[in-house]
């Protein structure tokens, strides 16, 4: 009797939790620009990752342990494909924002992330976003603070209208790439960046027939941004050997 207790306390506390506290019911946001101020005191403690085995984030090499305080989690799905900025501003110490692509990622594996030990933004930026993939937005503490008061302001920087077009006429290859790589296309390619997984622009390449080098890269996975003479921008994920 007391385990069929146990498990009907359960079932009844979680069917009542606070929508955020879950990944399996976020905050959704509609809509950007967006702004929000709340404390994550509001929310439970529902993700506690191994902290043995930490994916390694733009910051650090213990973004896992920026999940032992209460988490707040928000979702965004892009009608279109672009670029946006993630910032939690004025962020106490010990603090995480994190991105992720899926609920099951949430410590495994980083889409992005921006941590600090020290108070100040929490931001990132330049993150490429592709229409109709859901992106879950992570916020915590160490478990010191266990919680945090926070403002979260997600802003679009560029919406890729052309980007079905661009994708249509722009190919590149080999993907994976070693050294060089070519893109197939028969529009004018004004520009071409170089974006980490974490929404950093590494740099700006100059492209000399239809090629972007790539021997110097650490092995990884990129964002390869192509622009336009016509405005068509192309973004396209590379795994560099």
């Amino acid at each position: 009797m007391k385990k069929l207790y146990v498990l009907f306390f359960f079932a009844i506390t979680s069917s009542f939790a606070q929508q955020g506290s879950l990944c399996t019911d976020p905050i959704v946001i509609t809509s950007l620009p967006y702004t929000t101020t709340d404390n994550t005191t509001n929310y439970g403690d529902n993700y506690d990752p191994s902290t043995t085995s930490n994916p390694t984030c733009s910051t650090t090499s213990s973004g896992n342990y920026y999940h032992g305080g209460n988490d707040v989690i928000y979702s965004y799905t892009p009608t279109q494909s672009g670029t946006i900025k993630i910032e939690m501003p004025s962020a106490i110490g010990w603090a995480g924002l994190f991105v992720y692509t899926d609920c099951a990622n949430i410590g495994v594996t980083y889409a992005a992330c921006s941590t600090s030990t020290s108070t100040g933004n929490r931001t990132i930026n330049n993150f490429a976003v592709t229409a109709g993939q859901t992106y879950y937005f992570f916020l915590s503490t160490w478990p010191d603070p266990q919680t945090m008061a926070y403002t979260l302001n997600v802003t679009q920087l560029t919406l890729d209208i052309n980007e079905f077009e661009a994708t249509q006429k722009i190919g590149l290859y080999p993907n994976p790439v070693k050294d060089k790589l070519q893109i197939q296309s028969n529009l004018d390619i004004t520009s071409a960046s170089i974006i980490s997984i974490n929404g950093q622009v590494i740099r700006k390449v100059e492209v000399k027939d239809n090629t972007i080098p790539m021997e110097d890269l650490q092995s990884g996975l990129y964002i390869v941004q192509i622009n336009t003479a016509n405005g068509s921008i192309l973004h396209q994920k590379i795994t560099k050997l």
